[in-house]
């Protein structure tokens, strides 16, 4: 393989300050017996979602198979760390870089030193509009939070399910003064879900796309008076504001317990992110933190409100902890796009471009709808195991 040209002096003097920050919150593991293949930096966003830590073990272990070294890093869910780790990857060498960006703005200095050297740059399982990459390989966002809304109304008690409309044959007799009963003469109501939408950051284009899915496919029911939306009309409203996975998880958490002793409290739930959707978990399977006391004699205070029964909810993603709600029926559904199906895209995409070829279109993974029913075909595929259920 020819040696690439150096890094350009006034684009590594840009990237000092980036480089010196974040570089100890993340995992870096490197694997491959770099026989002439080349070097392959891979930078994903957390290792706490099982989307980025199993589907970067997925694509580490495949490139390996094809010869190359593998340096595969976790960001923590910081853009500045995952900038920081895509420089110093370029820096030490990689051949190149493919990466699921957590954000655009802190790749653009990188990625232009990247392409200013020749070395490609391909994106796994998350894509954003305005990153410099060769190739993508992701789920479409708009149809994540579409399925999951879908899923939603398609489970939503209906009216006739749950109110019975009496006919001739089983209708009271009248009244003595000839009035008909309220039984016989009250029209049915139709059941009218409390509905609220959490989702993780307001300031995603990941997170936006998915909510504006979700919202509009829920606007039909809604406009029909069968959905009303409780909590998360809009996307502030919606979003946690949290940057990491465990932060947005707290705070999902902290949202559905307050939530449920509103007296509007929603009977069902659309859970938008997968750390969202373990915080949603959390909140209903789990006894709520003790308080601090305020002071060492605090006065009396009257009881909490109670909790609502627990609400109909539809998450994504399959971590473990996810997919042991769903068995036990605390999830009604979850949506997933594998990302081990991207992996053989990918890796075929960079084996194209180090080899100065066009590499095949991108493509993505449609998302699935996977129920109680189906947690058994999670096991068998591999991706979850009995132990850690």
């Amino acid at each position: 393989m020819p040696p690439r040209p150096t890094l350009r002096a006034a684009a590594v003097l840009a990237l000092v300050a980036v480089a010196l920050t974040g570089c100890t919150s993340k995992r870096a593991q490197t694997q491959g017996s770099n026989d002439g293949a080349g070097v392959i930096g891979v930078s994903l966003p957390t290792e706490a979602d099982a989307q980025w830590s199993r589907g970067g073990d997925a694509l580490k272990a495949e490139l390996v198979a094809r010869g190359y070294a593998v340096d595969l890093q976790f960001a923590a869910g910081d853009a500045r760390t995952q900038g920081s780790q895509v420089q110093n990857m370029l820096t030490k060498g990689a051949d190149a870089v493919v990466v699921a960006p957590v954000a655009v703005g802190d790749l653009a200095a990188p990625l232009e030193v990247a392409n200013g050297d020749g070395v490609p740059v391909v994106e796994f399982a998350r894509s954003l509009a305005g990153v410099d990459a060769a190739a993508a390989f992701a789920p479409d966002p708009t149809e994540l939070g579409r399925a999951q809304a879908e899923a939603l109304l398609a489970d939503l008690p209906s009216s006739a399910s749950e109110q019975e409309v009496p006919d001739a044959a089983t209708e009271p007799s009248p009244s003595p003064s000839g009035a008909p009963s309220p039984a016989a003469s009250a029209p049915a109501t139709p059941t009218v879900a409390r509905v609220a939408l959490i989702t993780g950051s307001s300031d995603d284009p990941w997170d936006e796309q998915r909510f504006a899915a979700a919202l509009d496919a829920l606007q039909p029911a809604i406009a029909a008076g069968t959905v009303q939306l409780v909590s998360g009309a809009s996307l502030e409203a919606a979003a946690v504001d949290e940057d990491t996975a465990a932060g947005q998880a707290a705070a999902a958490e902290k949202r559905l317990r307050a939530l449920r002793v509103d007296a509007d409290a929603p009977t069902a739930v659309l859970a938008l992110g997968d750390a969202v959707t373990r915080g949603v978990v959390t909140a209903l399977t789990t006894d709520p933190p003790a308080e601090e006391s305020p002071s060492p004699s605090p006065r009396p205070t009257a009881s909490p409100t109670p909790e609502a029964p627990a609400p109909l909810v539809v998450g994504t993603g399959a971590d473990a902890a996810t997919v042991r709600a769903l068995r036990d029926d605390v999830l009604d559904a979850t949506i997933f796009a594998d990302p081990r199906a991207l992996v053989d895209a990918t890796a075929d995409a960079v084996q194209a471009l180090l080899d100065g070829e066009t590499p095949a279109e991108g493509e993505g993974v449609a998302p699935s709808v996977v129920r109680p029913d189906d947690v058994e075909e999670l096991l068998s595929s591999g991706w979850v195991s009995t132990d850690e259920l």
